[in-house]
Order: C-alpha cells, then structure tokens, then sequence
C-alpha cells in the first residue's frame, strides 16, 4: 500500500511538468493536524545515544543534533512537510503554485499564513524565508549538506524573491522535479537573529550546544531546547507561539515537553523502557520477541513493519596518510573480497533475531526507485574471496597472512559507535570472517560524535560500519554520491572535504564515480518519471559493482510504545513521532 502511495505521488509530479502552470495546493487543502483532537499536559521522553555537537543545521551532520534540531526548526516549522507516507501536505505554505516559463524557467509561488509568529514573539514574514535561501543555504559562504539537494542540474542554486509581506517566489533557471518538496521542507532561519551573523561571518559559529542552556534557541517548531545536561538528557519546553491548531481551534503542541534521555548503549535503552523511564522505544531486533512478550503484561503497544529506509555499511578511507593501505582500500577486488567474506545470514539470525534482510545496494526495497535487477549481489563465499584477493593483486605469506604485491602485511582498524551493539556485533562479524583469509583487522568502537569527526573531517580513519537514514527518494543522497557532495567521505574531493583534509595529488576519481555524480545532476531536471527511474537503476548497478560502500544487513522497522500515549500509525518513513505537535497522553 505504502509503495503505491508513493508511486501516486510521483505521478503527480510528472503532471507538474506536464501543464505550464499548476497548483499544488491552496486554502481549502487542510495542513496536518488540523483535525486533531487531544488534550494538554506532561512531556514524553525519549532515548538518545550520546549528545548533539551543535544547534546549528547548516553544521549538523548526525542524528543526534539533527534530532534536537528537529524539535524547534521541524515539525511544522517549514512551508511544507510530508506525511508518514512521503504525501506532500501544506504548512506553513497555505497555497503553491508553479509555473514554467517560455525561458524554460521554474518559478514557485508560496503563499504563506499570516500572524505566525517565532518562538521570541517576533512575526514571521516572507524576509524570514528569502533570507533563509539567499543567504544561508545558497550563501558560498555557508556551505552546507543542503546545497547539494537544492541545485539543478547545472550545479546553480536557486534565488528567492519576495512579492509582499506574504507572497514569496523561488526561480530555477530550469525544470526541478523536486523543488516544492526541497524549497518548501527548508528549515527557516529568524533574520532578526541570524542576519548579523552572516554579515559578520560567524554564521556556523552559532548555535553551538551552549546556545541550548543560553537559551538562545529560536524557532517555528514545536518545542524549544533550554536544558542540556551532558550525558544525562536534553529538555524542551512548549513554543508558547507554535502556529498549529487543532480541530477545536487549541494551539498546538499538547505536550508540555519533550525530553532526550542520553544513555550509553543500546542495553540501557532497553533497560530504560522497561523501567517506563522513556516512553518510546525504536526496539533493537534481538530484543523484539522479549519486549512483544512483555507488551500485554505492561501495556504497552508493540509492533513491527516491513524494511526501513536506511542503510548499514562498512567503508574504507580510500585517502589516508598511508600510501600503502590507501592502495588497498582504493582496490576494487579488495572491496569485493569483503563482500564476499560478510556472512550476512549470521547478522541477521545472531544480531537481528531473524528480523531483517540483507542488503546489496543504495536504494531501499521500499522505494519506488529500488531495483533488484540491477544490483551485482555477494553471497557469502570465502573461496570466491580469495579468489577476489588474487585477481587483486595479493597472496598469502607462509603463515596464512595476507600480504600485498610487495610483501605488507593487510591489516586495518575497524570501528563503529560504541554502544550500538548491533553494529559492534557486525564489526566482530566482519573481523572473524576476514580473519580467516589472513587479515588482522583490529576492532576499537569509538564514541559516536568522534567517530563521525573522524570520518569527516580528518584522514585519521581507515574502516567504519556506520549508517545513513534514507529516504524514498534518491536524489536526497545526492551529497553522499556526488563527487564533491558533502558526505562523501570515503572519497572526499579536496575541494569539497569538510576539514580541508585531502591532499589534491593524492586524489583520484574512478569513471565510475563520474558516472554516478552525473545521474544525480541531471534526473533532477528530468520530466520523464521512467527515465529517472532507468538513470537510478543504473547508480544502483554501479554502487554494487563498484562497492564504494559494502552494504551488510537492514532490520525491519520495529517499535514499541506506551499505550496510553496517542502515537498514530508508526511506519519507517514517519517513525513514532511524525505527528509530534499533537501526540498526547490519554490518560
């Protein structure tokens, strides 16, 4: 049902393309939550592993400021936001239309809601959103993740114009299949606070996690964050402006606070939804059948779903310092031989008590994009892995080690974040199974936000299984696969590398990797829904032939909650939160 859904969707963005002028929606569309009913009161709590490293979303780069971010710039606070389905509703947006010029010209029109306000009380006007696309995220001063999505195919960003106080358009110099979705789900910036900032050139010095205790933080979502004890939780409170209503006319949120729990591992979680210490739970897979079993008994509400969205892999740092592993990592037969090696039904039958599939490409099963007929898989076979290892140019010395074409020994380090015990037991996976074709690979988990500086912003690195969260739509990946996207880490171009950290000769860009920036440049300004469906079939044969990421197991999307919470319809896409603004309790 969810795929057709979806599919639906596309359809109608092929009609976009298909009339010169188009309304997406207008007044009489109702945004969500209007039709909500619930009642005022308590805070739900959530689990975190670790900490955010910043408030700040053009910086952000991890779930766990994403997250928090989320709280007071998400949730209703964009022109439009999608359902737990990808539907495209209107928010603060009452009204889109689009237009295609004689010029071959994109122009969006957002008529927007009047009387909302920011969370300090100062009206939000269209200069807010103008100077949140001008000047933030289409600022080259300001480079962000956002960039990569937003740009058409030519590599030029949009520009945005205000009508009146409440009319605002945004030009593309040609078609983008996805510019509502993108434009419109922008988190938007408070020029009264924001603007000196870009002036002075302190914009991604801001908003660090001290603003959150400052009190700092101003925003159109829901919540505000104005406590942050370090490794012990993260408090919001209501946005006493928040511009939602309710059925009734009652101002939204219905929750007085949201909390974030930080806890170590992936045991604590468990252990802190047992104890009814947090509220919501995404279950682990090994844990799934005990808390389902336990769900009558303590009330709570139990479920599972099919694949989600998002990805778990191992990558190579194919720029470090050492010529000689750099070497390694760069060898395609390499990165096969560990295809092959990844026993994938122990990850699951082990790690994920049955409750997953393997996965063999960038796409997943559920989007509209996926295409098995594409994707080169790698069963589990250590003989075809040395076989890899040979075509690769490496041998075996007389005690069993692996060694390259001039005698090195292979060995590497491998890591992931400590406390996510499914990971941790796919890297011991990994490490067993390569052991026996003579690597020495030597496991060291690191805390989470170290981790990911490591990996983005230095070569001090060499393997990691970490993931991304997907979505329905691969464009969205587009600064993780273009050449100098911003996430593309295992191959950062000099330019693009975030600490600057790659030295221009040592670079090296395989055709193929071309090949791929190319797909996510030009689909976007193509109108033919089956042609980008063709061009996203063929980056998927090229991700899995080429293996710049190894992708290993996918869970299926589980959850649990408690019952007298007001959680509506959880799926992958959505999660439990997806109608946070009016989650209450029942009781």
């Amino acid at each position: 049902m969810r795929k057709a859904l979806v599919v639906l969707m596309l359809l109608a963005v092929v009609a976009i393309f298909a009339a010169e002028k188009y309304v997406w929606f207008d007044e009489n569309t109702p945004y969500l939550g209007s039709d909500a009913t619930g009642k005022y009161g308590g805070r739900i709590v959530v689990a975190a592993l670790g900490g955010p490293r910043t408030m700040n979303y053009t910086v952000a780069k991890e779930t766990s400021s994403t997250d928090v971010i989320a709280l007071f710039m998400g949730y209703g606070g964009t022109l439009v936001e999608l359902d737990n389905y990808a539907r495209l509703h209107p928010c603060i947006a009452k009204r889109c239309e689009v237009e295609l010029t004689d010029e071959g010209k994109m122009i969006i029109t957002f008529w927007l809601r009047e009387g909302i306000k920011w969370s300090d009380g100062q009206p939000f006007t269209a200069d807010d959103f103008v100077f949140t696309v001008n000047d933030v995220y289409c600022n080259p001063d300001i480079p962000s993740s956002t960039q990569d999505v937003i740009k058409d195919s030519q590599g030029r960003l949009p520009r945005a114009e205000k009508i009146d106080d409440y009319t605002v358009r945004v030009i593309y110099e040609e078609p983008n299949r996805l510019a509502v979705r993108y434009i419109g789900g922008l988190y938007i910036w408070p020029k009264h606070i924001a603007e000196q900032w870009v002036k002075d050139g302190t914009f991604r010095e801001k908003w660090t996690v001290e603003a959150i205790n400052n009190k700092e933080l101003v925003g159109l979502g829901p919540f505000i964050p104005v406590e942050y004890v370090p490794d012990q939780y993260i408090r919001a409170v209501r946005n006493p402006y928040y511009w939602k209503k309710d059925a009734n006319g009652n101002q939204l949120p219905y929750l007085d606070e949201f909390v974030f729990k930080i806890l170590p591992d992936l045991n604590a979680i468990k252990l802190a939804f047992e104890n009814g210490e947090i509220d919501i739970y995404g279950v682990t897979a090994q844990f799934y059948p005990e808390i389902k079993a336990k769900a009558k008994e303590k009330n709570w509400i139990v479920g599972t779903g099919g694949p989600t969205y998002g990805t778990t892999f191992i990558t190579f740092n194919w720029n470090h310092d050492d010529p000689v592993k750099r070497s390694w990592f760069r060898n395609e037969y390499f990165r096969k031989a560990v295809a092959y090696a990844m026993d994938k039904e122990a990850m699951i039958d082990t790690l994920l008590a049955g409750l997953g599939i393997a996965q063999w490409g960038p796409v997943s099963v559920l989007s509209p994009f996926y295409n098995e007929d594409a994707l080169r898989k790698y069963p589990y076979d250590l003989d075809y892995a040395r076989m890899m290892l040979q075509l690769g140019g490496f041998s075996w010395d007389k005690d069993g080690n692996l060694i390259d074409a001039d005698g090195n020994k292979v060995e590497f380090i491998l890591s992931t974040n400590a406390g996510n015990i499914v990971r941790e037991g796919m890297c011991n996976i990994i490490r067993e199974e390569l052991g026996k074709l003579g690597i020495k690979v030597t496991f060291v988990p690191l805390d989470f936000n170290l981790l990911v500086n490591k990996m983005l912003n230095t070569t001090d690195w060499e393997a990691i299984v970490i993931g991304l969260t997907g979505s329905d739509e691969p464009q969205g990946g587009r600064n993780v696969w273009a050449q100098k996207g911003t996430l593309h880490f295992w191959n950062y171009h000099p330019e693009a590398a975030p600490g600057g950290q790659i030295k221009p000769e040592i670079y090296e860009a395989p055709d193929w990797e071309l090949e791929i920036d190319r797909i996510f440049a030009e689909n976007i300004k193509i109108l033919d829904q089956k042609k980008v469906y063709e061009m996203f079939s063929r980056f998927q044969e090229l991700v899995s032939e080429h293996l710049p990421l190894i992708y290993t197991v996918q869970q299926l999307y589980l959850y649990a909650h408690k019952a007298d919470l007001n959680i509506i319809d959880p799926n992958a896409f959505g999660g439990m939160l997806w109608t946070l603004p009016w989650i209450y309790w029942k009781k």
